[in-house]
């Protein structure tokens, strides 16, 4: 397999703007925007749960089956998990691999519910902890059952409402900072700290018509979003932060040092520790189906990528 001219030439051109964007300018700019933190606050360590999901598409000659799952977990609590599999009636990797996706939104929301109502009796009050953005739950639409979205629209807003949930995603188009500019890049040259917060709209921002029955299961609280960055460790990763309700600057500055708590290397254990158990791989979903003592073509044989 070789790497052609064309190619260099197509990925030369598509990094330009990347370039573009890298001026002192902006690096001043992300300053005003940025609340430098020589130490974090002490605050007795919260308990966290820690919310994750996997998905994995396997294409068959004569159909598409995925395998979702999701875990949530915490020192107090345990773990719960939920596992859900199709053989979907269709060969479009697209539309299995969105449907997979919506399916594994609605297991986070659930186990979470279910990690949830475990530590309310036990007596422990907890935060939620979501791996990735609150738009990755929120948008996931399956082409296939359309009232996937309004029940994970649903239970999520009836979750927010008994708690404090924060989503944390390590990936980020938005620029709400500086119009233009993607924030992750505006702030990826910053120190250990935090950026002054942001409220979105989440309807507006997510084009959730008003009217729609999506926008009428949210509650007053899902409705705004704050918003920030954070880099919890030197050298660290930057985050994006995502809260549901409108918080001021010192109520981020404090849910800034209590995630910080758990985040030694930079990254929240709980996310980490749910990231590993529910990873899907190809060879899980392989050893799955032999359990199963189904053997199907893929339809890829011809191109020597072997059988199931």
């Amino acid at each position: 397999m070789s790497l052609w001219e064309e190619d260099v030439k197509e990925v030369r051109s598509a990094v330009e703007n990347v370039k573009r964007l890298q001026f002192t300018s902006t690096l001043n700019s992300a300053y005003t925007h940025w609340v430098k933190v020589e130490e974090w606050r002490r605050c007795e360590e919260p308990e966290f749960i820690g919310i994750d999901g996997s998905f994995r598409v396997r294409p068959l000659s004569f159909s598409t089956l995925y395998l979702a799952r999701a875990i949530a977990l915490g020192s107090s609590i345990g773990n719960v998990r939920r596992s859900k599999s199709e053989l979907l009636t269709t060969v479009n990797d697209d539309q299995a691999k969105q449907h997979a996706k919506a399916v594994m939104s609605m297991l986070e929301v659930e186990v979470a519910s279910n990690a949830l109502k475990k530590a309310l009796d036990r007596g422990i009050t907890c935060t939620l902890l979501f791996d990735g953005s609150l738009s990755a739950i929120i948008l996931s639409r399956s082409p296939k059952k359309a009232s996937l979205r309004r029940a994970t629209i649903r239970n999520l807003s009836s979750l927010i409402e008994q708690c404090e949930a924060i989503f944390i995603a390590k990936r980020s188009s938005k620029d709400e900072y500086v119009k233009g500019i993607p924030d992750i890049m505006l702030f990826s040259s910053m120190p250990m700290g935090y950026s002054k917060p942001r409220y979105t709209s989440l309807p507006s921002h997510y084009g959730i018509p008003e009217t729609s029955q999506e926008c009428s299961r949210l509650t007053s609280k899902l409705k705004t979003i704050t918003v920030f960055y954070a880099r919890f460790t030197e050298g660290g990763p930057l985050l994006m932060v995502e809260v549901p309700g409108r918080k001021t600057e010192e109520e981020v500055s404090e849910i800034a040092s209590k995630i910080r708590t758990t985040s030694p290397t930079g990254y929240p254990v709980p996310l980490l520790a749910a990231h590993k158990n529910v990873k899907i791989s190809s060879l899980l979903v392989k050893k799955a189906l032999s359990v199963t003592g189904l053997r199907a073509l893929s339809g890829r044989e011809v191109l020597g990528e072997g059988l199931i």
